[in-house]
């Protein structure tokens, strides 16, 4: 609770003190009044701070001061901060009418200095081809840089070349026709040295016209991304669902999520090419069907692992993805807000939504992720007293949000989740708005320019 100063004692008879009074208007660059600013008094020695916010007219009005200096600032959503130092009052006296003009923030600007975007690609390309699991299988289909330039045809293709013919693409197809040849799968391919060179062949083949026909000549020719981009944030259940999502969807070379037409077209293709050195099935229809459905659960399951697994397990990660976490305002963090409609001029019938402005700056880590005069939304319902006294209502309030860039904050009346307990506010001076904290319902990232 703000506290409002009182008289402080004299060494002999206590002398009263005349209090006045602090009023000003606030508009923007064109004259325009801003309404809904954040107005804080402070500086004398005998109070702390206090805070209103202007009313529709863009005024406002601190009743009762103290003599002495003051300083006041002014905050608004989209302006610069506007202060006044050294106002003073005196004893019986009224201060002329503050007038503020509050400028618009500068808006903030970043000039970009980096290659065309081929050449960027080219750069990016260099450091996934060095990606390895624990330093020894390839693991260049996949981008850490949630922004990182499309490749061009001949990039994809040079991301496959340089997939299929590494030397453990060689080592383990070896080792898959070995087990194959020891459990005599492909029996038509007999055994021996024979046999095992021709499941050597079509392994590799496999592998060749899996990466080449199935995954970057289509992707070449529709136009989309080959590789997986990893996510790493947000919740799990968000993760796990965009793991799923990218198995239907991938990034096209123009930046949007499109149907996977290639990774589908593909894999039908390759599974084709493989009845050359396959034996035929008898109900080829039902083969494709199957091979379709296995790709997709394939996909799935293989991004569900990149998402929570392999990232933790791959060297030489591009330093983009190891950026420290967007600051977070954590559940339970409290949120000082003043009405900027005032509740006795409502009755129940127009109850809602109600307007807030956040009455202070809020930090996370010393970021400054909230300023002064952000704004707020809530559905609010309350049962005025005897002729709309707002000091004898009861107040409830309903999915209350702070908008915070992007971002929109839910907030609840109480720190502990599911706490109860009336909800505690105190009216703003002598006008019918109210001050009130409330807290973060759920961590929410925050994303700062």
């Amino acid at each position: 609770m703000l506290a409002i100063g009182s008289a402080y004692a004299q060494p002999a008879v206590a002398i009263p003190q005349v209090s006045a009074s602090i009023h000003g208007a606030v508009t923007d660059a064109s004259g325009a009044v801003v309404a809904g600013a954040v107005v804080t008094l402070g500086g004398a020695a005998t109070i702390v701070k206090r805070t209103t916010v202007t009313d529709a007219a863009g005024s406002f009005h601190f009743a009762t001061i103290e003599p002495g200096n003051y300083s006041i600032v002014i905050a608004a959503d989209s302006f610069s901060p506007w202060t006044a130092t050294d106002v003073v009052v005196h004893a019986g006296e009224n201060p002329p009418l503050l007038s503020a003009v509050l400028q618009v923030a500068p808006a903030s600007s970043k000039v970009d200095v980096t290659l065309p975007q081929k050449e960027l690609a080219a750069e990016q390309l260099k450091v996934e081809e060095k990606q390895r699991l624990i330093g020894i299988f390839p693991h260049f289909f996949v981008s850490y840089d949630p922004n990182a330039a499309p490749l061009t045809a001949s990039q994809k293709f040079q991301l496959g070349w340089k997939s299929i013919v590494d030397p453990i693409a060689f080592l383990s197809t070896g080792a898959g026709a070995a087990i194959s040849q020891a459990r005599n799968s492909d029996n038509q391919f007999g055994q021996g040295t024979e046999g095992y060179a021709k499941r050597f062949g079509a392994r590799y083949a496999d592998r060749v016209s899996g990466v080449i026909i199935g995954h970057v000549v289509t992707q070449a020719v529709f136009r989309q991304d080959p590789r997986y981009f990893y996510k790493g944030t947000g919740s799990i259940r968000s993760r796990v669902l965009y793991a799923f999502a990218t198995a239907f969807v991938c990034k096209g070379d123009n930046g949007h999520w499109q149907p996977d037409y290639s990774d589908v077209v593909g894999g039908v293709a390759a599974g084709e090419i493989s009845t050359l050195y396959y034996p035929a099935s008898s109900r080829t229809g039902l083969r494709i069907f199957h091979g379709v459905l296995l790709d997709f659960g394939g996909r799935a399951g293989h991004h569900l692992m990149e998402e929570f697994v392999l990232r933790k397990l791959t060297t030489h990660v591009p330093k983009t993805a190891a950026l420290p976490p967007a600051p977070t305002l954590r559940e339970g963090t409290p949120i000082p807000l003043i009405s900027v409609d005032e509740l006795g001029s409502k009755t129940a019938a127009d109850a809602g939504p109600i307007a807030f402005v956040l009455a202070s700056d809020i930090q996370v880590g010393g970021t400054t992720v909230a300023q002064a005069g952000s704004k707020a939304w809530g559905l609010v319902s309350y049962a005025s007293g005897p002729s709309g006294d707002v000091g004898a209502t009861h107040v409830s309030l309903d999915r209350v949000r702070l908008k915070l860039g992007s971002a929109e904050v839910p907030l609840r009346s109480t720190q502990a989740r599911g706490g109860a307990g009336a909800l505690q506010y105190r009216r703003l001076d002598d006008s019918g708005r109210i001050a009130i904290v409330l807290y973060v319902a759920e961590s929410t990232a925050i994303l700062t320019e």
